[in-house]
């Protein structure tokens, strides 16, 4: 008998695997835009007021812990009152070729507007963790060092345009950049990785994970 390291993989976060805070303003575009309002505030806000680059009919607006309804559409200037709740969430569908949304706001009970951040990008990332060649059990490599890929493809700009710069930072100090990164691990451990990443307009955002290496003995 003898002993033989083995190298458990463990992902603490991995893409998609827990639920991340919801965006102040997050867009998504299918057969439609679709703008979507994330009340992240602890008020209850009276109004919504959502500037475009021109004048346009919404498809749909509908919301969760909202009960808004259009007050004013002029010139591309949309107006919601009602009421949306701390946590809130409300959603704008305009036509695909549609205008750009300029602004947006939330309107409170005394009538102070709250800026909305429309034009950030959004930081996503998606990592595997791939297995040894040599598996006793999910999860379980027999082998370092281990090469990971880190994609950030998933990454988006509201406003349609590409992103400029994608950069990743792990807490052992390596640093690299690109879209698509890979790099290999020799040691076990506990990692965080970050990704921030630009648009042409040079604003930024970031999306942190967290996995760990955990090393093993195991009798052959």
């Amino acid at each position: 008998m003898r002993a033989r390291m083995i190298v458990t993989v463990a992902v603490l976060v991995a893409c998609c695997a827990t639920p991340a805070l919801a965006k102040p303003y997050e867009h998504i575009r299918t057969e439609r835009n679709v703008g979507v309002f994330n009340n992240e505030n602890e008020t209850t806000f009276v109004g919504l007021r959502v500037v475009f680059s021109d004048p346009l009919t919404p498809l749909q607006a509908i919301g969760i812990g909202a009960t808004f309804t259009l007050s004013s559409n002029e010139d591309g200037v949309l107006v919601y009152e009602g009421t949306i709740l701390a946590f809130g969430m409300w959603e704008i569908d305009w036509a695909l070729d549609g205008p750009r949304l300029e602004a947006a706001f939330w309107i409170d009970a005394v009538g102070i507007e709250w800026p909305i951040d429309v034009h950030s990008p959004e930081a996503r990332m998606r990592f595997d963790v791939p297995p040894g060649s040599d598996v006793v059990s999910p999860g379980y490599a027999s082998f370092t060092p281990i090469a990971i890929e880190f994609n950030a493809a998933w990454s988006k700009d509201p406003d349609g345009l590409p992103l400029e710069r994608y950069e990743w930072s792990w807490s052992d100090g390596v640093r690299l950049a690109g879209e698509v990164v890979e790099r290999t691990f020799w040691l076990p451990g506990s990692y965080t990785v970050i990704l921030t990443v630009w648009d042409l307009e040079g604003l930024s955002d970031s999306v942190t994970e967290g996995f760990y290496l955990h090393l093993y003995l195991c009798d052959e």
